[in-house]
């Protein structure tokens, strides 16, 4: 009786290694054409496709090439008549953004020793903000850094240095608050790396972005929208200019409309990096902020409407928490609260959207990518909404640097590539794909589910 031997390609014998080697082909051949063929989308219609995410319709590269725009030049901020302000008031480039979208931001040192990143990180970060973005930029700093900001700042482009403000604890909604913020540190599960200063920092975002755009109006520079940009968030060289594009950002706004019910001039737009827990399905409103994952605070903005109402409500509730002896330190788990108390204000995009409908064979590799939009850099898609805003050419390009970062990562996936897969179809299955605009209630419906109602709201908001 012959002796057993182990089956298969275990221990194959020249026949059997022949069938795996041709079983395997077959396979990967199969994978390979049916993506070419039924799977995925063509790389034309798949881009229209992307271009119809965020509204009705996007214009395609092309026809947003600089022949078919109306150039409006901006001719620099003026701003003499701001105390303790530095304007440039240099021409900037032709910009289909000029006079459309402002940006705003602000770096003020920590002066304490808790200070999440150097100086010398900001700096690193502050060239891939200030040096490339042609969009006009106010900026609030001290009047130590404003020679640092401007020199920063590419050539000819728009900007305005102020510096009316040496701590963000100088403005008016933080103003006197030292002591009672040092008292509340001692809330904050995360005190061992935050400081009362950076809870100001965080504090202070919608009032400077308030005041800029009305410090602005009073001068007839008017904005048809405004958005608050972290200084550090652009960690990496990209390939954005005219960012946020105005294309862009109208067409986001324009489905809002049709998402909300809500004129254009009252939505509010944030990213959302995850959904609400269930647990808070029963929140309510003095129940004080949410200590979650849901909102990021680091990219926001609007109309200078919705803009005016933001800073309204977020001061009316940081007073009304902190008065009740509730944490308000960090930002984030006060716009969660204010996410759940007016969801119909509210437009965002989700990157880690598990029911993405661009789900397709390589978007999402388990213990590799975060979400399921594909290659989409290594940032856990924290600053995915640099891509969304971003014009379809200026997209198209940064989906070429995370490929090619990937390919030099993943040398392993290279050998790969040689031997079995296309390289043409890695780069379609592997790009970075567009999120649609969505509807902040609807996201939090789907977590908390069907029946779901906005928490009845009691605290006072002023009309001014």
């Amino acid at each position: 009786m012959p002796a057993l031997r182990a089956p298969g390609c275990l221990a194959p014998s020249p026949r059997i290694l022949r069938l795996c080697i041709i079983s395997l082909t077959t396979i990967l051949f199969f994978v390979w054409y049916s993506s070419n063929s039924v799977a995925v989308l063509s790389s034309e219609s798949y881009a229209k496709v992307q271009q119809l995410q965020v509204a009705d319709s996007f214009s395609t590269a092309d026809d947003l090439s600089n022949d078919n725009i109306l150039d409006s030049p901006f001719d620099g901020l003026q701003d003499e008549n701001v105390p303790g302000s530095l304007s440039t008031s240099q021409s900037s480039p032709s910009s289909r953004n000029a006079s459309r979208i402002l940006l705003v931001s602000a770096l003020f040192p920590l002066s304490k020793s808790k200070s999440k990143h150097s100086i010398e990180d900001y700096k690193s970060w502050l060239r891939h903000f200030l040096g490339p973005i042609t969009t006009p930029i106010y900026f609030y700093t001290t009047p130590d850094f404003a020679p640092l900001i401007q020199s920063l700042r590419g050539t000819g482009l728009p900007l305005v240095v102020n510096t009316t403000y040496s701590s963000p604890f100088d403005i008016p909604p933080l103003k006197g608050l030292e002591q009672t913020y040092e008292e509340m540190h001692d809330l904050d599960r995360e005190k061992f790396r935050h400081s009362p200063e950076l809870y100001a920092i965080w504090n202070a975002k919608p009032f400077l972005l308030s005041s800029a755009v009305q410090t602005l109006a009073s001068q007839d520079e008017v904005y048809d929208y405004a958005f608050w940009n972290d200084a550090g968030s652009f960690r990496s060289e990209h390939p954005y200019t005219t960012w946020p594009d105005h294309w862009t950002v109208d067409r986001v706004w324009n489905a809002g409309t049709l998402f909300n019910g809500k004129g254009e001039e009252d939505l509010l737009f944030f990213p959302v990096f995850d959904l609400p827990p269930r647990k808070v399905r029963g929140w309510k409103e003095d129940m004080g902020p949410v200590d979650h994952e849901i909102s990021e605070g680091s990219f926001f903005g609007g109309s200078p409407k919705t803009i005016h109402w933001w800073s309204k409500i977020y001061y009316a509730y940081h007073n009304y928490y902190l008065s009740s002896g509730l944490f308000v330190g960090k930002d984030q788990t006060l716009i969660n609260a204010l996410l759940l108390l007016f969801p119909s204000r509210f437009i965002s995009v989700y990157f880690a959207d598990s029911e993405a409908p661009q789900r397709d064979f390589l978007t999402h590799i388990p213990f590799h990518d975060y979400g399921y939009r594909g290659a989409c850099g290594s940032s856990n898609g924290w600053y995915y909404y640099q891509y969304f805003m971003a014009s379809p050419a200026e997209r198209a390009r940064q989906e070429e640097v995370w490929i090619s970062q990937e390919f030099e990562e993943w040398w392993m996936w290279r050998w790969l590539l040689r031997w079995f897969v296309p390289e043409r179809w890695w780069r379609r299955e592997r790009a970075c794909r567009l999120a649609g605009g969505e509807n902040w209630e609807n996201l939090a419906t789907r977590r908390l589910g069907k029946g779901w109602e906005p928490p009845a709201r009691r605290v006072a908001v002023p009309d001014s």
